[in-house]
């Protein structure tokens, strides 16, 4: 034991080791210390996800809208990202990770389906009409037992089509905006409501299903309803009807009629092949003040701007001024595109208290009656020319002060068709009429998309961070050249 004490006492007064000792000691301190630095920063990082974004779209950078959304959260509200093995979308991770650090009301777990099945068991039924696939994002609050699912169709905005292959390109990234609106739908207190009446051969919930998920991201809660069944209208939300081919029975017609006389709404959208012989159907809209006409709009070949491109039957509408139409015409929404669309009449209504007022109409047109049995969208002599509505608001007042609008169209593609829906403003359209109907402002929030398509670098685009990019390396060479330089003529 001694000997060894005394080994060591040597082997520490050996001057050449212990000045080499301290210099392993103070090695090894440093790379301690740097160890520990990296640890707490990247638990900083997960707690706080403090990495700063310099992507060229900033896609994971939350904005103002969303720190206010998240600040002012008072219900707890899990996200389940789902993603294929190999498959993970590195700048949605990010992105989700900001949401998970940004509040304590929010928590994000990653799950695969084949390793958590007990999801689809959990969210059986489809929510919004989306169903929960292996590659999406579940948001999901408890206490309201209210969930949403977002998946590729929610993330991207797209905007380029190539014609030769025939794919599209993503022009805007919409993740920040659809996950906080998502929040919001799931932890919102009374979601305004909209009904939707099957039952008559009416559009299905395939059919409608872009229709569906427009006002499902829009915080609207979506019902289907069937009369037949014992349903019964809520007069506190529209109730849509969507190119029915059956008539109603009297006794549906009764219940519709009960419905409006206490201040519920309507929301009609036909088309121009719908039967004409629906003597119920056509009652109702007799009682709003509208008769349809027989047969397709078609817009005269020479009034170039009331048609898209060579198809006349594809009419552009012009938007008149109303209380429900002015908000889109001043913020210039008001380009649609309604492809074979019917018209209607507004038929004199004295002595009531029954208002009409045309939202759209056509330029120079004429209604072709097909029931002549010719199969041509072609202008014949007896058909009548002029310009014609095809969007009505109408104003229906009962004798005890009850008030009922009606939003009566004649087309209902631009609802449900996603070119339509992506590239003219029909959605935007579609929002404000339950806007106007409802009574409440649906939830868009003002989140700007992210570019989809990295922009080609110009010189009113460098950023100091680019530069420092590009400076940096030529910075480090210009001082070794310095150095290097004057030790060569030594």
């Amino acid at each position: 034991m001694k000997k060894m004490k005394a080994f060591f006492k040597k082997l520490a007064q050996n001057r050449k080791l212990r000045c080499g000792g301290y210099s392993v000691l103070l090695t090894v301190l440093a790379v301690a210390i740097c160890l520990g630095g990296i640890a707490l920063a990247d638990r900083l990082e997960e707690k706080y996800a403090l990495t700063a974004d310099f992507s060229y779209n900033a896609a994971t950078t939350q904005g103002e809208v969303t720190r206010h959304v998240l600040s002012g959260l008072e219900k707890k509200v899990h996200i389940y990202a789902l993603m294929p093995e190999g498959g993970e979308n590195d700048t949605l991770l990010q992105l989700l990770n900001r949401y998970d650090a940004s509040s304590d009301w929010v928590t994000v777990s990653y799950d695969r389906i084949l390793e958590n099945p007990a999801l689809l068991n959990k969210f059986a039924t489809d929510i919004g009409n989306k169903k929960i696939t292996r590659d999406c994002l579940i948001v999901w609050c408890e206490e309201n037992n209210r969930a949403r699912v977002l998946d590729e169709d929610d993330y991207y905005l797209y905007t380029d089509y190539d014609i030769e292959t025939g794919t599209v390109t993503a022009g805007q990234i919409l993740y920040e905006k659809r996950i906080t609106e998502a929040i919001l739908f799931v932890t919102g207190d009374e979601l305004p409501g909209v009904q939707v009446l099957v039952g008559h051969g009416e559009l299905t919930k395939a059919d409608v299903a872009l229709m569906e998920d427009l006002l499902v991201s829009a915080n609207y809660r979506v019902e289907w309803l069937v009369l037949d069944n014992g349903d019964v209208p809520d007069p506190q939300s529209p109730l849509m009807i969507l190119r029915p081919v059956y008539d109603f029975t009297e006794k549906e017609l009764q219940i519709l009629t009960d419905y409006a006389r206490a201040g519920g709404d309507f929301f009609i959208a036909a088309n121009y092949d719908d039967p004409l012989n629906m003597e119920n159907y056509n009652a109702l809209l007799r009682s709003y003040g509208v008769e349809a006409y027989p047969g397709i709009v078609v817009a005269q070949a020479d009034d170039l701007d009331a048609y898209y491109a060579d198809m006349p039957d594809f009419l552009m509408p012009y938007m008149q001024e109303t209380n429900a139409t002015l908000p889109l015409i001043e913020s210039a929404r008001d380009r649609l595109i309604m492809p074979r669309t019917r018209a209607f009449r507004i038929l004199p209504m004295e002595g009531s208290y029954t208002h009409v007022y045309p939202m759209l109409e056509t330029g120079r047109a004429y209604i072709r009656n097909l029931t002549d049995g010719l199969d041509t969208t072609q202008q014949q002599p007896t058909d009548e020319s002029g310009y014609f509505n095809i969007a009505l608001w109408t104003d229906k007042m009962y004798e005890d002060g009850t008030l009922s609008h009606a939003v009566i169209i004649g087309n209902a593609d631009l609802f449900c068709n996603d070119a339509l829906l992506n590239n003219t403003d029909s959605g935007v359209f579609l929002l404000q009429m339950m806007r106007a109907l409802q009574g409440k402002d649906p939830v868009n929030l003002d989140i700007v998309p992210k570019n989809g398509v990295r922009e080609g670098l110009k010189l009113d685009k460098i950023t100091p961070a680019v530069l420092v990019t590009f400076l940096l390396p030529v910075l480090v060479i210009c001082g070794a050249v310095m150095v290097l330089l004057p030790r060569k003529s030594r």
